[in-house]
């Protein structure tokens, strides 16, 4: 329609807007897109004749609508009137707007460009400089970072120069006084001669002035030239037997002291049994090659455990005693590949091998299937090198039906194929221990359980990823005897049913720390007969419920060890049971169940055949002690964080347990220096005592166990902040055979006091902090 108005005169324009026809558009398309009549020409025709007969004054855009359909704005607007009509040909745009609207786009174009670029340019100038400034910052990371490694390394090198001119001055301190020793010693020998040579001249006068008879000399004097001691009168074959408890230092010293002795330390016995382990610190390839050397057709068992000084020589001069059967080489630094082929091809007949913490690879476990025939044991816990294909060569070797013992703790790299080639290759396995093996599947120990039938033992500590699925199946093992898991929050009761029900002959179960196993459990493992130890710690959902069901099964007779550590749920009613019906019981650990009070703690003293008790963090009294004192056959007690104890109770309780060799009375804070010297001098063969977080101890008590208890070994005083330095006098002088001390958080005590009894005692762990917040002083 714009079209078609665009071409008309301007006379007709006018006319159209003198008569308003756009206005009368307006109010017609308005009623008719509100109202939408039926017939709309007939509307139309309506309205226009209602504008003749009224007139264009009451001309409105909403006239022809009802009222109460009225919108509240236009429909049609101005603008789209003047499209239609035509009116303002101005807005049409000429040639020369739209060049000047296309040098204005251009233009704003471009400024947008430039200012894009220059923004740009700006901000690749402040990258730029923050790259600078890191780099300048990281060159002078690494100028500080080489200068501290630089003085770390000065400040060795001048440790090291310190320390070997402080081993030089003792060495020819030493040296000093040996030969000082050496001249007084000569003098005196020699004066000693001479005043015998004078004392015999002036007898020989007196003999001839009373005329007696020079040639009847008596035998006194005419000896052998050895003192007899106790050990030289013994019979031979005891006295070897005392000498085998020793270490290959004590034997060497013992050696010096005489003849006969030294006899004694060359008998074949003796030598068939070398632990280097003990002496790892001062044994070299010249001390170890020559005792091989001397003890090669003897030697059977030989540890070589932690000897981190041993090279190649030593491991030649072991492959030289074709008699060896037990060998221990785990966290050996020095054996590699090469090393123990050389080992293996010369011991032919070992059974037993350790090669723990090493580096050995593939290589080693080849050399192990060609050479080791008769290997019975083996331990690769920790062995990172070696794969899957090295246990190949070992499931297909010599010793793959004799293999019995396998351990794989800790060796991550192993994936059920591995697994799979132990499986298909040693059948006749027995013992296979996979504990901190996180990654564990179930896969592996189903695959190990259906071809390896003769397993009894399984030890899976640290394998969280374990399911019912691998116990399913582990239950169709009749042969199972000892089961070990921890920290499995994935098995439930359904499974342990099913291995209760099934592997009747099970004597050692560990489940530590399962959070799944309820009273269920314990029902289940009520009908092993055979059931000696029992470690359920830290299974909190376990009750007096459990422990009756326990009871109440033929497991109760032969149980030995029981640990309930922290199962919050134990009670009274508990111990009851195991006082009516574990006659066998030797060890019980019911630390942290708070449930227990004095009244159970009584049941316990009249268990006779308890040797070692944990009630610490228990409900434990006066009473409850003195009662448990019943037990004279106790001879470890742990009775840590108990607070009710006094001086009284503990008195009662060492009157009665005089046998007792092992106590530990940490945190029990009223404790003072009166029951410390009841126990020292009732208790005499005490061995390891506890009293850290004893606060009121003092000096005495040290004073009367010196005194008294001579064969105590380990002591930790730790927090006892009224001990002092004239402590450690009396342990120095009293405690010969004290091997471990621990003086934490001991202010009285000094340093120097502390670093001159580590003289006297192999271990001992001091400093002078602030005593935790958690002693609870």
């Amino acid at each position: 329609m714009a079209a078609s108005l665009r071409g008309l005169s301007p006379v007709l324009k006018e006319y159209l807007r003198v008569n308003r026809m756009p206005d009368i558009y307006e109010a017609l398309l308005t009623g008719l897109s509100i109202m939408c009549p039926e017939d709309y020409l007939t509307f139309i025709l309506e309205k226009l004749m209602f504008l003749k007969e009224n007139g264009l004054g009451t001309l409105a855009w909403d006239m022809f609508i009802e009222e109460e359909m009225k919108p509240k704005m236009k429909i049609v607007s101005e603008s789209n009137l003047d499209m239609i009509f035509n009116f303002e040909e101005w807005l049409i745009p000429t040639p020369e707007m739209y060049a000047t609207a296309y040098d204005h786009y251009n233009f704003k174009l471009k400024e947008m460009c430039f200012c894009a670029m220059l923004q740009y340019h700006l901000m690749q100038k402040r990258k730029q400089e923050a790259l600078q400034e890191r780099i300048n910052m990281a060159v002078k990371h690494h100028c500080n970072r080489m200068l501290r490694v630089h003085v770390q390394i000065w400040k060795a090198w001048v440790k090291y120069r310190k320390g070997r001119q402080a081993m030089s001055f003792q060495k020819i301190q030493h040296v000093y006084h040996v030969s000082v020793g050496r001249v007084i010693f000569e003098a005196w020998y020699k004066h000693t001669l001479e005043a015998r040579k004078q004392r015999e001249y002036f007898e020989k006068l007196k003999r001839l002035e009373r005329g007696e008879n020079m040639e009847d000399d008596d035998l006194f004097g005419q000896g052998t030239g050895e003192a007899r001691d106790s050990v030289s009168t013994l019979p031979w074959k005891i006295a070897i037997q005392i000498f085998s408890y020793l270490d290959v230092a004590d034997i060497a010293n013992c050696a010096c002291v005489c003849r006969f002795w030294k006899v004694l330390t060359q008998a074949n016995l003796l030598w068939s049994r070398i632990n280097f382990c003990n002496v790892q610190k001062r044994v070299t390839d010249k001390v170890a090659t020559r005792l091989l050397f001397k003890a090669r057709p003897y030697l059977i068992h030989l540890n070589l455990r932690t000897c981190h000084h041993l090279t190649r020589p030593t491991f030649i001069s072991v492959s030289e005693c074709r008699n060896l059967q037990d060998l221990n080489l785990s966290e050996c630094t020095g054996i590699d590949d090469e090393t123990l082929k050389v080992v293996v091809k010369g011991c032919k007949i070992l059974l037993y091998l350790n090669i723990a913490h090493t580096n050995l690879t593939d290589a080693s476990l080849r050399a192990i299937n060609k050479y080791c025939m008769n290997l019975q044991y083996l331990s690769l816990a920790f062995c990172a090198k070696f794969t899957d294909r090295g246990l190949l060569y070992l499931a297909s070797g010599k010793c793959h039906q004799k293999l019995q013992y396998l351990d794989m703790s800790g060796c991550l790299q192993i994936t059920p194929q591995g697994f799979q080639y132990l499986a298909n290759g040693c059948p006749n396995i027995q013992s296979v221990i996979v504990n901190e093996f996180p990654t564990l599947l179930d896969e592996c120990i189903m695959i190990m359980t259906e071809k390896c039938l003769k397993i009894h033992t399984l030890s899976m500590l640290g394998c969280p990823l374990i399911t019912d699925e691998a116990f399913k199946k582990l239950a169709h093992n009749k042969n199972l005897q000892v089961l070990k898991m921890d920290g499995n929050y994935r098995v439930s009761d359904a499974t342990m049913k099913l291995l209760g029900r099934q592997c009747l002959d099970l004597r050692h179960v560990y489940l530590a720390d399962c959070q799944r196993l309820t009273d269920a459990t314990l029902k289940a493992f009520s009908a092993c007969k055979n059931l000696v130890v029992l470690n359920i710690a830290d299974c909190v959902r376990i009750s007096d419920a459990g422990v009756r069901h326990l009871t109440e099964g033929p497991a109760a007779s032969k149980l030995r060890e029981l640990n309930l550590t922290n199962c919050v749920r134990v009670g009274d009613m508990a111990m009851v049971n195991l006082h009516k019906r574990c006659h066998s019981l030797t060890y019980l650990n019911v630390n942290f169940c708070e449930h227990i009070s004095e009244a159970g703690i009584e049941l316990l003293g009249q268990i006779h055949s308890l040797v070692a008790l944990d009630i610490s963090g228990c409900n434990c009294g006066d009473q409850g002690l003195s009662a448990l004192g019943h037990n004279s056959g106790l001879k470890d007690v742990v009775l840590s964080e108990s607070g009710s104890i006094t001086d009284l109770g503990l008195q009662k309780f060492a009157q009665q347990c005089k046998e007792i060799e092992r106590l530990d009375l940490s945190h029990c804070m009223n404790l003072t220096d009166g029951a410390i010297k009841n126990l020292a001098f009732c208790c005499r063969m005490l061995t390891v005592l506890n009293l850290s977080g004893c606060k009121h101890v003092t000096d005495l008590s040290i004073q009367y166990l010196s005194g008294v208890c001579h064969y105590l070994t380990q002591l930790d005083i730790s927090g006892c902040i009224q001990i002092s330095d004239k402590a450690l006098k009396y342990l120095r002088k009293g405690c010969k055979k004290l091997k471990c001390l621990n003086m934490m958080y001991c202010k009285k005590i000094t340093k120097h006091a502390a670093q001159k009894l580590q003289r006297h005692v192999d271990v001992v762990e001091y400093n002078n902090d602030e005593v935790p917040a958690y002693f609870g002083y």
